[in-house]
C-alpha cells in the first residue's frame, strides 16, 4: 500500500512554529491564528522541544485569564516525536495508538543536548491528521485520473 511506501518528509508540513513554556496562553491563540494552525510546538529555555499545545488545550482553560495561564500549564508533554524518514504507515498508528492529531517531526541533524551528554534531533515538521487526509484524497484523485 502507498502508505508504506511514503515517508514521513514526503507528507509533513516543512517548519515549525514554536512557543516558548513561559509563555502566555494569549500568545499562543495569536501565534496560532496569525499562522492559521491548530498547534504549536513548546520550547524550553534551550530550545528543547518539550511539549506541544493544541487548540484543545486552549479550549480547557476558556474560563481562566490567557494572560495568567502559561503554555507550560496547559501543554502535551512529552511531545511525540518521529523521525522524518519513517513510514507514513508508522506514524498513522502512532496518531491512532496515542490518540493524537499531530507529531514532532525530528530531522537527523544533531547537537548537543542541554546538558552536554548526548546527541538531539531538531525538529523539522509537523506531520498532522490533515497531512495524511491531503495526501490520501491526492492518491484517490491520481487512481481515478489514471483509470479513465
Amino acid at each position: 500500500m502507498f502508505m508504506e511506501r511514503l515517508k514521513v518528509s514526503d507528507v509533513m508540513t516543512r517548519g515549525v512554529v514554536a512557543i516558548h513554556e513561559k509563555a502566555s496562553v494569549r500568545d499562543a491563540i495569536e501565534i496560532m491564528a496569525d499562522y492559521d494552525i491548530s498547534g504549536l510546538v513548546v520550547t524550553s529555555s534551550m530550545d528543547r522541544v518539550i511539549g506541544v499545545v493544541a487548540e484543545i488545550d486552549i479550549v480547557k482553560v476558556l474560563d481562566k485569564c490567557f494572560d495568567k495561564v502559561t503554555v507550560k500549564e496547559i501543554m502535551t508533554s512529552p511531545a511525540v516525536t518521529i523521525g522524518k524518514h519513517e513510514s507514513l504507515k508508522t506514524a498513522c498508528q502512532m496518531m491512532q495508538g496515542k490518540n493524537i492529531h499531530r507529531i514532532v517531526v525530528l530531522s537527523e541533524e544533531t547537537g548537543v543536548s542541554e546538558n552536554g551528554d548526548r546527541p538531539t534531533s531538531f525538529p523539522c515538521g509537523i506531520i498532522s491528521i490533515s497531512d495524511v487526509i491531503e495526501v490520501i484524497a491526492a492518491s484517490k484523485q491520481k487512481i481515478i485520473t489514471s483509470e479513465e
